[in-house]
């Protein structure tokens, strides 16, 4: 065993028997001996039978721009009101994931500590979405010193920063009930390589690190965060090559994981210009051949990798953007838009996966234009065919559980 091993896995144990746990014990033994609150009794199957659909509160508590608490206005978007998460859940959504970027609220950044003032933000947010009953997620999003970093050399550090930070999240919120989740991280990745890493040995097994010590910090606090259903990545939350890097990380708490990929196929539809249809109805402007069944087919994979085994998918992002209007086809890019949604939706809940759609708030038509809703207008609905598809392929999937 090499020496970056011996490391890694004292870490690992480190963090284990900060959580009171040994390695040998059996998971069975350790289930009996913890809290089981009325309010947490839901294992991640039969909480993930709960969502129907999920909307992201995208670019608004992990943005930032030089600034503390204004920095969820920084990239554009009016500061987040109780109305609109109101508005998000009248639409039929009924659960929220909140990214959140939490270093640069750091008061002392070597012990990761959080400026209480962007916690209770994050907690006031939080109760927004509790007001409405809408399951939750919160996240470390854009949490650069992390997501950047998964080498064997920065991976000690890493982890000590990560599972102090995690501490205090848990903490915060260890008397919340089962309507909140927590999810380790966001998009982990070697900076602009989005493709299948040239190190993936090393920057897996790194990542599939941190996974483990999220978990690990979280149960360590105890209370209800000892059965609070938790959110863990594959690499880069890639739905495509990313399982393949992953592993499950081991919990104490049994049947409380859920693993979490993003999907935004084929990127030369969802996130660029290239394509601007999608789908069998629209074969004739253009729309590529067999995208529904190749849709089908990596969540199929998904399901029989994880959902079969008890683990439900998180799609944590999902979507398009809206492409230009062409003349006359503008009508017809905006019903294919609708259809993607609803396929999507489909899909995904015939899987076992639910999907949260990524609304970023960017108004306009073009790459990176997310939004659902226009946060400066009351809410407004600003693609209706969108909402109404993925509404109505939510209603048509069949959860398996």
């Amino acid at each position: 065993m090499n020496k970056f091993y011996l490391y890694f896995f004292s870490i690992l144990l480190f963090a284990c028997s900060s959580n009171g746990i040994s390695q040998n014990n059996e998971k069975d033994d350790i289930k009996s001996s913890l809290p089981n609150p009325e309010d947490m009794s839901r294992d991640a199957k039969a909480l993930a039978a709960e969502m129907f659909a999920g909307w992201n509160l995208g670019n608004s508590l992990e943005a930032y721009n030089n600034g503390a608490l204004d920095s969820e206005t920084s990239w554009g978007n009016p500061k987040t009101t109780k109305a609109m998460i109101d508005a998000v859940a009248n639409a039929g959504f009924n659960a929220i994931r909140i990214p959140v970027r939490w270093y640069p609220h750091f008061i002392d950044e070597a012990k990761a500590q959080v400026d209480e003032k962007w916690m209770n933000r994050v907690k006031e947010v939080v109760g927004y979405c509790l007001d409405n009953d809408m399951l939750v997620i919160i996240n470390t999003h854009h949490e650069t010193w992390l997501e950047n970093y998964a080498f064997y050399k920065d991976s000690a550090e890493i982890y000590r920063k990560e599972y102090t930070l995690w501490t205090q999240i848990a903490n915060t919120f260890q008397n919340y009930d089962e309507r909140l989740l927590f999810a380790g991280t966001n998009e982990v990745h070697v900076p602009d390589e989005w493709v299948r890493p040239a190190k993936a040995e090393e920057n897996s097994k790194v990542q599939n690190g941190m996974n483990q010590v999220f978990v690990n910090a979280v149960r360590a606090t105890g209370g209800k965060n000892s059965l609070r259903n938790l959110i863990v990545q594959t690499y880069c939350t890639n739905s495509e090559w990313g399982p393949a890097l992953f592993t499950m990380p081991t919990d104490p708490a049994k049947d409380r994981l859920m693993v979490e990929v993003h999907y935004y196929d084929p990127w030369s539809y969802t996130g660029t210009e290239d394509e601007i249809f999608w789908g069998k109805p629209y074969a004739a402007y253009g729309a590529g051949n067999g995208q529904e069944d190749a849709m089908q087919a990596r969540f199929a994979m998904l399901k029989k990798q994880y959902v079969d085994h008890g683990y439900p998918v998180i799609v944590g992002e999902c979507g398009g953007s809206r492409h230009s209007a062409v003349g006359e086809y503008a009508d017809l890019i905006s019903e294919s838009r609708g259809y993607y949604y609803q396929t999507l939706a489909r899909i995904t809940k015939n899987n076992g996966a639910i999907p949260f759609v990524w609304d970023n708030g960017a108004l306009g038509d073009g790459p990176d234009k997310f939004a659902l809703f226009d946060r400066r207008d009351n809410m407004r609905i600003i693609d209706p065919l969108a909402v109404t598809g993925m509404m109505k392929g939510a209603r048509e999937g069949k959860y398996p559980f």
